[in-house]
């Protein structure tokens, strides 16, 4: 038994078209994915960023992110998606930082994007992603846009309780104090100046940043400079005077006892064991 004998059925029940030049049409403006990127990352940005590119974000440990001011608690499974211009970060309290990145660029709004965070993938959505790794290590354009519009496909909301979102956004005072931290890493920032930059009692702002932030205000600020610090170890070939300089300290070896304090390693040797693959080379 062939297939056409499987179907001959549903082939004889067809309807006329009504109109035999005109068929099923694609959304207005439909199209795939494009300029498609996968990387993994397992670090922490030294900084919130936001930029032109939808991102969907595979974690592979558990971590919280902050998009657009609201939290939300992830664990292994989870799958968040970023529009472009959103602003992202993560907070020093994750427990780690390993996570897959897929990026890419549309003209415009979609129909098959999701709407709402997190999601999960339906049933079959891993051998999409493996897919999809398949066709970008092999260069296919066309294979790997399909392949993950078919994902997007699969992406629903996690509506199962598994996971906690939390439905509190940070305040303009809390995201304005976030915005001026890692705006100024080179900056010896105390509590005093923060409070007046952003119209804050001191007190107040203690409180308000730690509910909302989720750690006391003086542990964030010393996590970002050690994420600037590690940021300029991997990423460029700056010397040691000028990075301790980049991120607040008066002196190299200053720097370097922060560094090894924070991380148990020297930052030549944190250096020469994380440097990116393609980084100048350091002077």
């Amino acid at each position: 038994m062939t297939i056409y004998d499987t179907l001959g059925e549903r082939f004889r029940t067809l309807p006329p078209p009504k109109n035999y030049y005109r068929g099923v049409r694609l959304p207005d403006g439909f199209e795939l994915p494009d300029e498609i990127l996968l990387f993994y990352h397992d670090f922490c940005a030294p900084a919130p960023n936001a930029h032109n590119r939808y991102t969907v974000v595979f974690p592979l440990a558990e971590m919280t992110y902050y998009v657009d001011q609201k939290r939300y608690f992830l664990r292994t499974g989870d799958i968040l998606f970023i529009r472009p211009y959103s602003l992202r970060f993560m907070t020093p309290g994750s427990a780690g930082y390993r996570r897959l990145f897929i990026t890419f660029q549309l003209n415009g709004e979609q129909p098959y994007l999701p709407e709402s965070n997190p999601c999960r993938l339906r049933e079959g959505g891993e051998l999409l992603l493996r897919r999809i790794l398949d066709c970008y290590e092999a260069g296919d354009g066309i294979a790997l846009a399909t392949a993950l519009y078919e994902l997007l496909r699969t992406l629903t909301p996690d509506t199962g309780g598994r996971h906690m979102t939390d439905k509190q956004v940070i305040s303009g005072r809390i995201a304005e104090t976030l915005e001026f931290i890692n705006d100024n890493p080179h900056r010896r920032l105390d509590i005093r100046q923060i409070a007046k930059k952003v119209n804050m009692s001191a007190s107040n702002i203690a409180l308000r940043f730690r509910a909302e932030v989720g750690m006391p205000i003086h542990k964030y600020i010393l996590h970002q400079r050690l994420e600037f610090a590690r940021y300029y170890l991997r990423e460029t070939g700056m010397r040691l005077d000028e990075i301790a300089q980049h991120c607040g300290f008066g002196s190299a070896s200053s720097f370097s006892h922060f560094f090894k304090s924070g991380t148990g390693m020297s930052p030549l040797a944190w250096r020469k064991l994380n440097r990116r693959k393609g980084a100048s080379a350091s002077r």
